[in-house]
């Protein structure tokens, strides 16, 4: 085992504050990074000593960044993050630069570095960027490899920028070492009533990748072939998470169900041993994957709560984005999800690019004809990386590039949509939530189950900072 710090992973600032100064912010969950854990599983696997700063959790974040530089000396910084927050892993990079000088190599990965690796790195102190999985390309770095041997990377090379092929999938995610827990003091890591029924919260990933094409969505980062741990696999990883205290799953997979018998599987194995712990399928699922005897078995295994895509109530608008479903599906979906009697949470999406005054107002009506558990809603932002962000680029859409702007709660001035203004967008979006929250039939529904389960006070109280102290 090396004596010196390898590396330190590093989660900025804002990592947890999507939801800040927004209608939603009582829904904000704060959990340790499963990609984090993911990489330094692969490293410490292979005798590399790793270490996590979450300045995520932390009151005064860059001065305890600069203290822990100066006395971990890691010989590489890796930070990774979406896009409204890459001006955080700017900062974070150019002060790894100012305090460890030419002794550090910087590493940027995620969403935003691989769908704008060229433009991370110009102007700021990042040296490597990581596209895609980093599991394989991140080892290839540390044991020092020649850079221009290692697929995946793009790093600066004589005042220009060197792009490498693309590092291959991997296959089999059956090979992949438990994700590292050990990294994070889990007792700092707290979710809100509304979102969890245990704590700590682990997000937990059982398979890659989604078939799906829908234009809203990054697949830049596990594309779209569907790979799947074993049901066996997968039980192993939750009670190794169990052993080390964990007291809920949210499974993140892109599209748990995409294979149905192997979730169904897994659901069966949960059963078989008697594995008793809540969790849910933060991720959603799609409307035309699931059936009652998955939603039934999912219930009995411990899931207590689905996320469910609906995104439109207007086909047109649904078509928009090419999801391939429809709204009949949809209202099925939520049949059966009463009729097996979970939790459901409700996304819908204001702005998509076919998306009128008339198809938002459907999208609202129809929400409330749906009547989920939770129901959310979010501004369509065209990422780099999705398909939206590239039509709205090539018709010179796009009016800004400050990412820190890119958020799915806030309207911002940043692309021009085809019929509605940032105004309509931003009047659409307060109004969901008054619509739907505020009507009759979600108030009695959740009058009855407040009263049921002993939460009368703390729904008074998540509803009072939501629509009366939203500070």
């Amino acid at each position: 085992m090396k004596q010196e710090l390898d590396i330190l992973f590093v989660n900025p600032p804002s990592a947890f504050g999507a939801y800040n100064d927004t209608k939603v912010k009582v829904f904000r969950q704060v959990f340790p990074l499963l990609s984090f854990m993911s990489l330094s599983g692969v490293l410490r696997k292979e005798g590399y000593r790793t270490a996590l700063l979450d300045l995520g959790i932390e009151d005064d974040p860059y001065p305890l960044l600069e203290k822990c530089l100066i006395e971990l000396q890691p010989h590489y910084v890796g930070i990774t993050s979406t896009t409204p927050l890459f001006f955080e892993v700017v900062e974070i990079a150019r002060i790894a630069r100012e305090k460890l000088k030419d002794k550090v190599i910087v590493l940027y990965g995620g969403p935003h570095a691989t769908a704008l690796p060229e433009d991370s790195l110009k102007n700021s102190a990042i040296d490597i960027i990581i596209s895609g999985e980093g599991e394989e390309t991140i080892l290839e770095i540390l044991k020092n490899r020649k850079w221009p041997d290692i697929r995946g990377i793009t790093y600066k090379e004589n005042n220009g920028i060197r792009v490498n092929a693309v590092q291959p999938f991997i296959k089999d995610l059956d090979t992949l070492p438990f994700p590292d827990f050990s990294i994070y003091d889990i007792s700092r890591y707290h979710c809100s009533r509304l979102v969890s029924r245990g704590t700590p919260v682990l997000h937990m990933e059982t398979s890659r990748g989604c078939p799906a094409g829908c234009t809203f969505c990054n697949k830049n980062i596990y594309g779209r072939v569907f790979r799947k741990k074993s049901p066996e696999r997968v039980l192993e990883e939750m009670k190794y998470f169990i052993r080390n205290g964990v007291g809920e799953f949210r499974i993140i997979d892109d599209q748990f169900a995409t294979d149905i018998e192997r979730a169904k599987q897994i659901c069966r194995l949960i059963l078989k041993d008697k594995i008793r712990i809540p969790w849910n399928l933060a991720n959603g699922v799609r409307v035309d994957r699931v059936d009652e005897e998955f939603l039934r078995l999912a219930k009995q295994a411990g899931c207590y709560q689905v996320g469910v895509g609906f995104e439109s109530g207007d086909q047109k608008a649904l078509d928009s984005i090419e999801k391939g479903v429809t709204l009949e599906q949809s209202t099925r979906c939520m049949k059966l999800i009463k009729k097996v009697n979970i939790e459901s949470v409700g996304f819908f999406i204001i702005g998509l690019p076919g998306d009128t005054d008339e198809t938002i107002r459907k999208t609202i009506r129809f929400a409330v004809s749906l009547m989920p558990t939770f129901a959310k809603t979010t501004i369509a932002i065209p990422f780099p990386g999705t398909r939206m962000y590239e039509q709205y680029e090539q018709a010179g859409r796009i009016k800004s590039k400050d990412w820190s702007k890119y958020n799915i709660h806030k309207v911002a001035d940043i692309y021009e949509h085809p019929s509605l203004t940032q105004a309509q967008l931003r009047k659409y979006y307060e109004l969901f939530y008054r619509k739907f929250y505020l009507n009759y039939r979600f108030l009695w529904m959740r009058l009855v189950q407040s009263i049921r389960e002993g939460t009368f006070f703390q729904d008074i109280y998540y509803g009072f900072k939501t629509f009366i102290y939203n500070k």
